[in-house]
Parts: structure tokens; C-alpha cells; sequence
């Protein structure tokens, strides 16, 4: 045992942390790894370091290859220990030591608790005092949290589109401020290596890295995860669902190996589920997105409840477009709420739509009370676009046609979102034509060929995205019903 790795681990522990290393094994309560421990530092020369003596002081038997199992584990235990043990006291090194640590390991607290007032703290925090404590790594990884947040920080789309730019900009600061530090650090290793090719009369030399850095990025599982995930967020306008697919795919196949072998990866294999999800679910597959939210919904419920709004959000979506209502609705009720202006809004449009495809008219006019005007743009819009409809059901058109026409004429249909614009053309010709008709027992043939008329021109003119809106799937399937 005398020239054993873990003897010249517990002997080099013992020197630098006798007093923490021994309480530490007293609270871990694994008497046998303390006790073998304990026989190491205590032996007073190589034949009290012999393996047979120590497994029998240790087990109260003999040592043979048939108990050797039993020698082999508690060497692997007393390792174990000993490496979460330095783990520690190096943790509680760097946290003494660099505030810049234990405000990054807040950050992730706070990501933890969707608490922004605290990421917002400790984000401006890190950047102004990055060159203070020379922690790049960590105030780098703190942008990427920041960044990460703006879309619970801020409901409003508009408003957070504007907020992107600057923090950005200050992360791609942090990440030269990175390279410059690490290839200064290595810079040493260089100037090292050309003093001992002098003194030893070798040709080889390396310069140093002194200039702007321009050079072509390496491809590691890491990177190759990365750039996958970016690939597949783009508009439809620029990437086939196909091509954004084949990203996600991609992306999946680059973190499975890594995932297994550092736990801390698993979440981001769930972030590609759910980005996959959320994309088939926006195309159409509402099968296969259904497969994928539920594979994974286990794992968001127990071990990432940062991601819980974004996730179920995008699931009970998915479940009203698959025309899932009454388990859309328990799952409202029952599984999972927010106080995020933006996806409360999201879910109550989810909630609206369950009762109108339901024709549920009590329900809807529980909930069209609501302020309606306090969702963010484009909530606001499809809330009031279901607050119209509610009103054609019980057939008080007039008012249908004042609020759908108010739609009409609202300045950010025509000067952010004019896609939305041909679907209220649809509602209008829908309620004008019904209040036309209303005395009739059915529409005459003429009406139902202009509402026939206007969902074929935008089927023919719209895009895929666009056409699986939800208040456009309700009146096209409005229509289709009355055409029957």
C-alpha cells in the first residue's frame, strides 16, 4: 500500500487539511472509509501500510481473491470521499477568495428562481467590476444568463427586441476580454518553451499572440451543439421547417454523449426537446410535438422549474391545436399557473379558445372580462379577436362587428404584424354575412360562396405559420361547418 495512489493522496490531504479532512469524514458517517483513513495516516512504516493487515483491522478477516471485491470498493469510496472533500474545500477557497465566484453561483440561483431583480444585480455588478477580480470566464457565463432572461424580464415583444443590443454587445466585450486573457496565459507557456529552445539549441520557436485574434473557431461537441441550436432559430422566411428539424436533430445527437457523462448537460438536451416541440407544434405536427412535450414533461416538473412557464405555455398550446381541450383546460386548472404578464395572457388565449371551440359561451363570458387591453401586443389582438367571436356565438353581431372593426384600424395591425390584417377580413365578412342572415334559418348559397371565396384566397396566399394561427383554424373550421 505504500506506493498506492490513494495512499499518496491521503498523505498529501493529511499534510495540507489534517483538522477539515477528519471532520468532514466524521459527518459523512461512513465509519469504515474514516476508519481506513484513519489506519493510513497512522501507519509507522511500510509493513503497517500492508494491504492483507489493513483489510483485516478494517473487515475482521483474512484478505484472499475472493474478498478482494471488498478491498477494491472501500479504496474506491475512500476516493470518492476524498475528491468531494477537495471539491469542497476548493469551492470554499474560490468563494473567500473572488466575489466575482460567488456572484456568478448567484446568478445561477437567481436563473434558478426566475428572481430578475436579483439577475439584474449581480449582471451589472459583474460587468462593471470585470476587471477588477479578472474573472472573464464568469462574467462571460453571466451574460449568457442575462441574455437568456430578457424574455421573462420583459412581456412586451417590442420591448425586449430593443433590450437584445446592448447586452450583446457588452457579452462580446466579456468574450474578447476572455481570449485576450487566456491567450495572454498562454503567451507564458510560449515564452517558456522558446527560453528552453534557446538554452538548449533548438530551432523551433513560437511568436507570441500579440494581435488582433482572427482565426477560424474549432468544431468540439460543444460548439458543434451550439452552433446546431442557433441554426434552427431563425426565421421561417430563411430556413425550411425541414432544415430547422434537421438542426434540432443534429443538436440531439451532439449532446447525448455529452449529457450522460456530465449531468449538468441534460437541461440543455431538454431545452432542444422543447425547441423541437414548440417548432412541430408551429407547423402542424401537433401528433408528434404532443409525443415530444410529453416525453420530457416529467423531467421539467422535478428538476428544471426555471423552464416550467416557457415549457407548459408551449404544451397547452399544442394540446388546443391538437384539439385536446378538456385536457388543455385540467391542465389550466390544475397543473400549472404564472405571473408573467406576457404567458399568463398566452394562456388565457389558450383557456379562450378552449371554450369557443367548445362553443362554452357561459365560460367565455366569465373570462372576456378581463382587461384585455393590459396583454401585450400580439396577445391583446388574438384576445379581442376570441372577445368578437364570443359575441357572434350568442349573436349579438353588432357588437362582433364594432370590436373586429376596431381591430381593423388599430395602428400596430398595420404597422407591425399585417399578416393578422386578412384574418379579421375573414371575421368581418363572417358577422356581416350572419347579422344579413340571421333571419334566416340558413345562409343562402351566394353568402356562403364569399366566405368560401376569402378562406381559399388565404389559403392560397398565406404562409404555412401563419395559417395555423389559432383564430384563423377556428373560423376556417367556422366556415367549413356552415358549408356542410
Amino acid at each position: 500500500m505504500h506506493q498506492h495512489e490513494i495512499t499518496r493522496l491521503v498523505l498529501k490531504i493529511e499534510h495540507q487539511y489534517s483538522k477539515e479532512v477528519k471532520k468532514y469524514l466524521l459527518n459523512s458517517k461512513k465509519s469504515r472509509t474514516a476508519q481506513l483513513y484513519k489506519l493510513i495516516i497512522s501507519a509507522k512504516n511500510q509493513e503497517q501500510l500492508e494491504k492483507g493487515l489493513i483489510f483485516k483491522k478494517l473487515f475482521t478477516k483474512s484478505y484472499s481473491e475472493k474478498t478482494d471485491y471488498l478491498w477494491r470498493n472501500e479504496i474506491r469510496l475512500l476516493k470518492e470521499e476524498l475528491e468531494i472533500f477537495l471539491i469542497q474545500m476548493e469551492h470554499e477557497h474560490f468563494s473567500k477568495n473572488n466575489q466575482a465566484y460567488n456572484d456568478w453561483l448567484l446568478m445561477h440561483a437567481f436563473d434558478k428562481l426566475k428572481y430578475m431583480d436579483g439577475l439584474d444585480e449581480k449582471y451589472d455588478v459583474l460587468i462593471k467590476d470585470k476587471d477588477t477580480y479578472a474573472s472573464y470566464s464568469f462574467v462571460l457565463d453571466a451574460c449568457m444568463l442575462h441574455l437568456s432572461n430578457l424574455t421573462h424580464k420583459f412581456s412586451d415583444i417590442t420591448k425586449r427586441s430593443k433590450a437584445y443590443p446592448e447586452p450583446i454587445e457588452a457579452t462580446k466585450m466579456v468574450l474578447k476580454d476572455v481570449v485576450s486573457a487566456n491567450a495572454a496565459r498562454l503567451n507564458v507557456y510560449i515564452s517558456y518553451f522558446n527560453w528552453i529552445s534557446y538554452h538548449h539549441q533548438y530551432k523551433e520557436r513560437e511568436p507570441l499572440i500579440l494581435n488582433e485574434y482572427n482565426f477560424i473557431l474549432e468544431k468540439n461537441p460543444i460548439s458543434n451543439f451550439y452552433n446546431h441550436l442557433a441554426g434552427s432559430v431563425t426565421d421561417s422566411s430563411e430556413k425550411s421547417h425541414q432544415t430547422q428539424i434537421e438542426n434540432l436533430d443534429a443538436a440531439l445527437q451532439d449532446i447525448e454523449p455529452l449529457y450522460k457523462k456530465n449531468k449538468l448537460l441534460l437541461e440543455n438536451r431538454v431545452i432542444v426537446l422543447m425547441a423541437k416541440g414548440r417548432e412541430q407544434s408551429a407547423n402542424g405536427y401537433f401528433l408528434e410535438a404532443d409525443t415530444i412535450f410529453r416525453s420530457i414533461k416529467e423531467d421539467i416538473d422535478n428538476l428544471y422549474p426555471q423552464h416550467r412557464t416557457v415549457f407548459y405555455v408551449n404544451y397547452i398550446t399544442n394540446l388546443v391545436k391538437y384539439k385536446m381541450y378538456k385536457e388543455a383546460l385540467y391542465v389550466l386548472e390544475h397543473e400549472f399557473t404564472t405571473d408573467n404578464l406576457l404567458y399568463k395572457n398566452m394562456l388565457l388565449q389558450s383557456r379562450l379558445l378552449c371554450y369557443l371551440y367548445l362553443r362554452d359561451t357561459r365560460n367565455l363570458a366569465d373570462y372576456i372580462s378581463y382587461d384585455l387591453d393590459t396583454a401585450p401586443f400580439p396577445q391583446n389582438y388574438m384576445l379581442k379577436v376570441i372577445k368578437s367571436a364570443y359575441f357572434y356565438l350568442i349573436k349579438e353581431y353588432e357588437t362582433a362587428i364594432s370590436i373586429n372593426n376596431s381591430l381593423l384600424h388599430a395602428k400596430y395591425t398595420t404597422d407591425n404584424l399585417l399578416y393578422y390584417k386578412p384574418i379579421s377580413l375573414i371575421y368581418k365578412k363572417l358577422y356581416a354575412i350572419a347579422q344579413k342572415n340571421s333571419i334566416q334559418k340558413k345562409i343562402v348559397p351566394s353568402d356562403l360562396k364569399i366566405l368560401k371565396d376569402a378562406v381559399d384566397e388565404f389559403e392560397r396566399t398565406s404562409s404555412n405559420e401563419i395559417k395555423l394561427v389559432s383564430v384563423y383554424l377556428w373560423i376556417k373550421q367556422e366556415i367549413e361547418g356552415l358549408l356542410k
